[in-house]
């Protein structure tokens, strides 16, 4: 069985059992593939389970890694995993060069039962995931993202809550002479809350580099049904309102299928569109922040496309990462349960100078947020499908 982009499927609907074989076959040198083992908030809470070239097999040999010249082969006895991994993410990243280069990069599962093209679906990520096999009150499923960073291998680390080693710096010809004292940057996590509610970041270089806007919320949550429709999953969209400086204006989301575009003008995309909340990416949006000189102000928002507005039960999160800066979170744990959409937050560009303002303010729809904040659209209505 060929899957396709964001599908999801329980391994006994596959004939697979819970001991099976994840094959990933590459055609790019320099690829490194790796499973992670995460826990319910879908991060990193043990390294042993993070199975790679390096470490190839966790502790209770559940996940093991046969690395070959062009494939990567994992063998899985989910029934020895503990508790505490909820999820195996498998990835494919290279230092360099986009995946998307690597043909093939082709995932089976226990031989042909079924097969996922992930090369087809990528553009410019160095970090890539591809797929997942994850907890279920059914039994553990499968799920297809194909989705990742440009950043590469350190964005995809930090998205999963780990921290990436800095390599040993070469021995210098001669020591130079002591450079000027500087403010010291905290790389530790910021909350935007009601008493402490904006933030301002300064670039490390020339540019911000590769800014990535990410929205995860609970789906365990729902199946308890407190969306109504007797447990129907809720659809909660991520999307971005955004004005340039020479005027251009509009908005980013799933609704009529304005994914962007990362590397053209408006320099904003989103990545993939997950309607249930069970992907372990999210909802991504990528910001090129090469251009972000270009770029007056962004409005960040969530949208209940589908489903009974019910905020606190989301559990929602919008986290801001961006190289060499601290990440940003902004929680979705308040709200008024009679409208649809929440106005997260404010990113403006002040005298290059990237400020995020806490905005937390609920409305019926894209239109009276947009007209809050001073981006002015003429709006029609649209559809995902």
């Amino acid at each position: 069985m060929r899957l396709q982009r964001g599908e999801k499927r329980g391994l006994s609907d596959l004939g697979v059992g819970n001991n099976c074989a994840i094959k990933v076959d590459f055609g790019l040198d320099g690829v490194d593939i790796a499973a992670f083992g995460l826990n319910k908030d879908r991060k990193i809470g043990d390294d042993r389970y993070v199975v790679l070239f390096s470490n190839t097999a966790s502790p209770e040999h559940a996940i093991t890694l046969q690395p070959l010249s062009d494939t990567a082969l994992f063998n899985l006895d989910l029934d020895k995993l503990p508790l505490m991994i909820d999820r195996v993410v498998f990835t494919a990243t290279h230092d360099e060069r986009p995946i998307a280069e690597s043909r093939p990069l082709i995932v089976t599962v226990d031989g042909v039962k079924a097969s996922f093209d992930v090369a087809e679906h990528l553009t410019t990520e160095k970090a890539v995931m591809m797929i997942e096999i994850y907890r279920h009150s059914s039994g553990w499923r499968i799920g297809t993202i194909a989705a990742g960073f440009a950043g590469g291998l350190a964005s995809l680390i930090a998205h999963f809550g780990g921290d990436v080693a800095d390599p040993p710096p070469s021995a210098p010809a001669a020591a130079p002479p002591p450079p000027p004292p500087a403010a010291p940057v905290s790389l530790k996590k910021v909350t935007l809350a009601k008493s402490n509610g904006r933030v301002s970041l300064k670039k490390t270089g020339s540019t911000f580099g590769e800014i990535i806007l990410n929205l995860n919320w609970s789906q365990q949550q729902q199946k308890r049904g407190f969306f109504g429709g007797g447990g129907k999953n809720v659809d909660l969209d991520l999307g971005v309102l955004f004005e340039m400086k020479d005027g251009f204006k509009g908005c980013i989301q799933a609704l009529g299928r304005n994914f962007g575009d990362f590397d053209q003008e408006p320099w904003i995309e989103l990545s993939g569109d997950d309607r249930t909340g069970a992907v372990a990416a999210g909802e991504t949006i990528r910001v090129n922040g090469r251009f972000f000189d270009n770029i007056k102000r962004l409005g960040v928002f969530a949208l209940i496309y589908d489903g009974v507005p019910n905020w606190q039960q989301t559990d929602g999160v919008v986290r801001m990462t961006i190289p060499g800066q601290p990440e940003v979170e902004v929680h979705l744990d308040e709200g008024r349960d009679n409208c649809r959409l929440c106005g997260i937050a404010v990113i403006e560009n002040v005298n290059g100078v990237l400020q995020m303002d806490r905005h937390m303010r609920y409305y019926q729809s894209q239109k009276p947020f947009a007209d809050d904040i001073g981006i002015i659209l003429r709006w029609a209505a649209g559809s995902k499908d």
